[in-house]
């Protein structure tokens, strides 16, 4: 989180303006000399990935122009984002489109991301929060759609102080491809355990950059795709402290249809019967996800629940707010 006041008053304007006021109704994509010398591309770490493993995406760009820039790609940095992957037949096998969430969870992270005039800045996202990677073994072709706004083409709004104008929505398609080999339980679990020792800082490590590390970890296991992450997902649960990712790991262990992950969100919120201000942000969509877990008609998991829908009601989830 960013403790800052002033910054997060900043921020609050900022994004008021640009997703309230003034997202929606500006004309797409024009020339501009900010625009022009940016140079994007897409890379990944390993080009082989076993199935429902996390496929992390990098974005790179380059700034090759003389002033500074940032760019706006959402409140939480991840609303600019649609997805694709492709087979050898230019087929669509997996398609996520742009997230909308509810709420300005930008407030709590820096929502502009810098590109220094004359360098090169890097942003992290993990692929199957927009697309499974269940799929057969085999090639694939992914395709990635971003939609964002330059901080240098906001203009400000006469006569107020804070307030200013989006600029122009530009929009760019980058590309790469992915392999995904035959399936190794074996090693599932030394892939979970790598990523889990970047919970601990390493002798050494500066503390953003262990940080912002240990976050992106986190969200590559909200996002793994196998029966023996879950686990790692309640961990994450118990220690993560941002609202959304919760809700994600949430989503991954209902979708799990394990007994493991129906007696983990059982135990989450027992554990803080006597502080339920702990989880109240995501109390409901543990419910929902205990019910969820017993539509798979599982006698295992419908008898471990029975006492816990006998206590709490279904809620009825609201829709995010577009």
């Amino acid at each position: 989180m960013i403790p800052k006041l002033k910054w997060f008053g900043y921020s609050w304007a900022i994004n008021t303006v640009i997703l309230w006021t003034f997202v929606g109704t500006i004309p797409n994509t024009y020339a501009s000399s900010a625009q022009g010398s940016l140079i994007w591309s897409i890379e990944t770490p390993q080009k082989t990935y076993y199935p429902g493993e996390p496929a992390l995406l990098t974005l790179q760009i380059t700034n090759k122009g003389n002033e500074n820039e940032k760019i706006y790609l959402g409140a939480d940095t991840i609303e600019a984002f649609s997805m694709e992957i492709r087979d050898n037949s230019n087929r669509i096998v997996a398609k996520g489109d742009k997230i909308k969430r509810a709420g300005f969870t930008g407030l709590m992270r820096e929502v502009f991301l810098p590109i220094p005039a004359g360098g090169i800045s890097r942003k992290s996202i993990v692929l199957n929060r927009w697309c499974s990677t269940l799929l057969p073994p085999g090639k694939y072709h992914v395709i990635c759609n971003a939609e964002y706004r330059l901080q240098s083409e906001a203009t400000r709004i006469p006569g107020t102080e804070k307030g200013f104008r989006a600029g122009p929505l530009h929009r760019t398609q980058l590309d790469l491809d992915i392999e995904l080999i035959k399936p190794d339980a074996s090693k599932y679990k030394e892939v979970l355990d790598k990523l889990a020792r970047c919970e601990l800082k390493e002798q050494g490590q500066s503390f953003t950059d262990w940080k912002q590390d240990r976050d992106l970890v986190r969200e590559m296991i909200a996002f793994t795709e196998w029966e023996l992450a879950v686990p790692y997902q309640l961990n994450v649960l118990k220690v993560e402290p941002y609202t959304w990712l919760k809700r994600d790991v949430i989503n991954s262990l209902a979708r799990s249809g394990t007994l493991e992950a129906a007696k983990g969100l059982i135990q989450v919120v027992s554990e803080n019967e006597d502080r339920p201000e702990r989880i109240e942000d995501i109390k409901r969509e543990i419910i929902d996800a205990v019910y969820r877990l017993r539509e798979t008609g599982k006698p295992e998991i419908v008898k471990v629940t029975d006492d816990f829908v006998s206590k709490y009601k279904r809620p009825v989830l609201g829709k995010t707010i577009d």
